[in-house]
């Protein structure tokens, strides 16, 4: 989608999506190998009870959904950045993730051709607890 089709207000749903042990384990264990991630004993001790998902984990699910949702198409310039990421939940293997996606700003590029569109995502899980709140930004290219 180019710039201008983006408004204010916009809403978008991802495709939800489960996590499973391995999911977990395999993501954790290559970029976020804390004991709570990927030590049963360990984590059952903790004050989470269990293995819990990486919030690097779920990031990256949730913008690896935004992505195949393709609603930037061939028209995305640059990401510019994630400015607000908050975990306010832990994830879990077999919890199913639900994200929606709202447009919060619009600004065209005072260079032209391009415009810059913020994004919130907001996850929460199969009992409607949210679990993620986040924003980025990325330039599109404009009709």
């Amino acid at each position: 989608m180019y710039f201008e089709e983006f408004f204010v207000g916009q809403r978008f749903e991802l495709n939800p999506v489960t996590l499973t042990n391995d999911d977990i384990y395999d993501f954790a264990s290559r970029f976020d190998p804390q004991p709570i991630h990927i030590d049963q004993e360990y984590s059952e001790q903790s004050a989470f009870g269990g293995i819990i998902a990486s919030g690097f984990h779920t990031v990256s699910i949730i913008w690896g959904e935004w992505i195949r949702a393709n609603r930037f198409g061939k028209e995305i310039i640059v990401g510019t950045g994630m400015d607000y990421i908050r975990w306010t939940a832990p994830v879990r293997a077999l919890d199913t993730l639900y994200t929606n996606v709202e447009i919060i700003e619009t600004t065209p590029s005072p260079k032209g051709k391009r415009g810059m569109v913020v994004l919130k995502f907001t996850s929460t899980n199969q009992d409607d607890q949210d679990v993620l709140h986040m924003q980025g930004s990325a330039y599109l290219k404009m009709q």
